[in-house]
């Protein structure tokens, strides 16, 4: 059997050792368009930070793909896939004939399509090349404007003040993460932006950078103000990387839709990662959402069904993790209660720095958002929301003010 495997994160090399794990003799080609050895990309801004290493940022080591018996294509860009006569083709001329494929391609940056995006110091933060850039592009003692105000926006801007750099964030809606938090869990975060020495401007946006000399100089923004800048990071969202699918029928932006078995319209052509669009756990609808453990478990399903087990992934369980130095905040699951069978409840100890917010649908728990010592507990409300069991049907009181994960098996 020839396994084909567009992608080298999460999802990919997951499924690439499930493959292996279930097919000893297969053949496995794993193609990256970029020339590096596997890393994490969640931890891109904690290097930036210098929190960590360079070297820790590297998941694998110079001798995973032997050890996996993986065929390695790195550096290698796929410019399109033809479903029909199974194969795969690459800039550089080469075609791998494939009996499965994987497509783990992940996301791309978007960016808000305005004057003045190519000029020079105008970045994003998606891969270890943008890193680079960014890096080479930093003026000591200099200000960045940082556009977005999401998960990577707010830990790029913390990293950049940690290293000297005054940061300018912005923010088009009334508040950070309208579609995760609510206002009170949004003003705690808030709170733990300046205290970082981060200036926050809401209902705000670019309409321009402005540059001289083919350089960033300042950014317009929306209320008629000129602000001065050396350099600007897009954190505006993602898209699903698939231009290369054009011709198969499967370049979506928004994710290629798969099922719960992870494959796509195509009975050999599967997809796992950033670039799909699964069922979301709670409503069946397909939903994109990128998050590392999703990619995980993604790839794990694909990997067993395209060896020829069949396993089924139930769905996707959205969650966020936002860590600034003095905050820590975690939300899973459906967030916003539906009428009429909807409930919330909420817990707040401003002076511990602690918020619980709990949303119940129809006596079971869908969402929960966790503030400060709590959100270790994630874990444990996660699991009670994927087994969707009644609230009535536990052994505790989960909305009680002394509740503690330990009930649950007292």
């Amino acid at each position: 059997m020839r396994y084909v495997i567009i992608g080298a994160s999460a999802a990919g090399l997951t499924a690439a050792e499930t493959i292996r794990k279930w097919d000893p003799e297969g053949r496995i080609a794993v193609i990256s368009d970029e020339p590096h050895l596997p890393y994490s990309r969640p931890l891109l801004t904690y290097l930036l930070g210098k929190e960590i290493r360079p070297e820790q940022i590297f998941l694998k080591s110079g001798q995973y793909f032997e050890q996996w018996r993986l065929e390695a294509f790195l550096g290698k860009a796929v410019t399109r896939v033809d479903p029909e006569a199974r194969t795969v083709h690459l800039a550089d001329g080469q075609t791998l004939p494939y009996d499965r494929l994987l497509i783990a391609s992940g996301a791309e940056p978007r960016l808000p399509g305005i004057p003045g995006e190519d000029l020079d110091g105008v970045f994003t933060l998606r891969h270890l090349a943008d890193l680079q850039r960014l890096e080479a592009g930093l003026v000591p003692g200099g200000s960045v404007a940082v556009v977005g105000a999401g998960a990577v926006g707010l830990k790029v801007a913390e990293a950049l003040v940690h290293r000297g750099i005054k940061v300018h964030l912005f923010e088009r809606e009334a508040q950070p993460l309208t579609q995760v938090l609510d206002p009170v869990a949004a003003q705690l975060l808030q709170d733990a932006i300046k205290r970082r020495g981060i200036r926050l401007y809401l209902h705000s946006w670019p309409e321009a950078v402005l540059g001289k000399k083919g350089k960033v100089e300042a950014l317009a923004l929306n209320n008629n103000r000129v602000l001065p800048v050396q350099a600007v990071l897009f954190s505006v969202g993602v898209q699903a990387r698939t231009g290369f699918l054009a011709s198969a029928g499967l370049a979506d932006p928004g994710g290629i839709r798969v099922d719960h078995f992870m494959q796509t319209s195509y009975p050999d052509i599967y997809a796992a990662g950033d670039c799909t669009k699964p069922p979301h756990l709670i409503t069946g609808e397909p939903r994109a959402f990128h998050i590392w453990p999703a990619a995980v478990a993604q790839g794990e399903v694909a990997g067993a069904n395209m060896a020829g087990a069949r396993r089924r992934y139930e769905g996707l369980l959205p969650q966020n993790s936002i860590s600034l130095k003095d905050i820590k905040i975690i939300t899973g699951g459906h967030l916003k209660p539906d009428p009429p069978d909807g409930e919330v409840f909420c817990e707040l100890d401003r002076h511990r720095g602690h918020y619980r917010r709990l949303v119940l649908q129809n006596g079971r728990l869908v969402g929960v958002t966790l503030i400060g010592p709590r959100a270790a507990e994630a874990g444990i409300y996660f699991q009670l929301i994927a087994r969707k069991v009644p609230v009535k049907d536990l052994p505790t009181d989960i909305r009680a003010a002394d509740f503690h994960p330990g009930k649950l098996w007292a």
